[in-house]
């Protein structure tokens, strides 16, 4: 999901499964709060892609899904921009 303010911690969700059904059920939500969102999701393992639980080391496996969700997220910035351009002159 693509933040609408700055400030605001980024968006993300944590669990059993990479936080699959959080992130799920946030999409709803943002929904109703007219955010815009992506539909690609990196589900991201504690085991798998983490060294010691603490250094962030993703696996080979996620990158295809890293790539289609960065791709996503430039698409629908670009797409918003001349929106976020209206309201910043308004």
């Amino acid at each position: 999901m693509l933040a609408r303010n700055p400030g605001r911690s980024p968006p993300g969700g944590n669990g059993g499964v990479g936080g699959v059904r959080a992130v799920e059920h946030l999409r709803l939500v943002a929904a109703e709060l007219q955010m815009a969102d992506v539909r690609q999701q990196v589900a991201l393992s504690m085991i798998t892609d983490f060294e010691n639980f603490s250094v962030f080391k993703p696996g080979e496996h996620n990158l295809t899904s890293m790539d289609t969700m960065l791709d996503q997220v430039i698409a629908w910035s670009t797409a918003l921009a001349p929106l976020r351009m209206a309201s910043a002159a308004a």
